[in-house]
């Protein structure tokens, strides 16, 4: 009796695996193992250690087959995640990434998802423009101006910038107002899409 429950704690024990991957993919249930996931934003930057883990075969490994979903509307991801997991009975793990602004609203009209981790220390959503804009002069000091953003940051900048003017404008279109001029300032990721733009000008 003795010896049967040290042989099953040592079992359980990573330093009798090879590595943690093979050790994760023991302990894992058989749910646990198929991930679908709802990404908030195209495959980038920001999601680098997922895109890492695919390339170098690390979810496979692991024993997980992960399934990166398409793109879905702004803001709509947790009731992607919430529908899929419903629609799948729980046969297996449905998982998303979205704005804590958009999160909270969801969870709040009865969206039974849970917020289980953060990507960042803080948040990477900022104001871009060109040089010689005086976006920050302007939000400062409650100027006019216009700002294009994603459906789901709306409601979000009108709160933080009453005095702006703010439009929703698809995330393939954004970029291009704000080179035409006709905003004064975009909403942006600072981890990639302030790079890119200072690399276009």
């Amino acid at each position: 009796r003795r010896r049967s429950c040290i042989e099953g704690s040592s079992l359980q024990d990573p330093r009798h695996f090879r590595d943690v991957l093979a050790w994760a993919k023991y302990k894992m249930s058989r749910g646990a193992r198929h991930v679908s996931l709802q990404l908030d934003y195209y495959m980038s930057s920001q999601f680098a250690g997922i895109a890492v883990a695919l390339r170098r075969g690390l979810y496979d490994k692991a024993g997980i087959r992960l399934q990166v979903l398409a793109p879905c509307p702004p803001g709509d991801e947790a009731q992607v995640v919430h529908r899929g997991f419903a629609g799948e009975q729980g046969k297996q793990l449905w998982v998303g990434s979205m704005e804590q602004n958009t999160l909270l609203p969801a969870i709040s009209a009865g969206c039974k998802v849970k917020a289980v981790a953060s990507m960042f220390g803080r948040s990477p959503l900022c104001l871009a423009g060109l040089p010689g804009s005086r976006i920050r002069e302007l939000a400062s000091k409650g100027g006019k101006m216009r700002i294009a953003t994603h459906v789901d940051t709306v409601d979000l900048l009108r709160r933080i910038l009453p005095h702006a003017e703010v439009l929703d404008v698809p995330r393939e279109d954004k970029m291009q107002s704000l080179m035409c001029g006709e905003v004064d300032a975009v909403q942006a990721y600072d981890v990639m899409e302030t790079l890119k733009l200072s690399r276009d000008l």
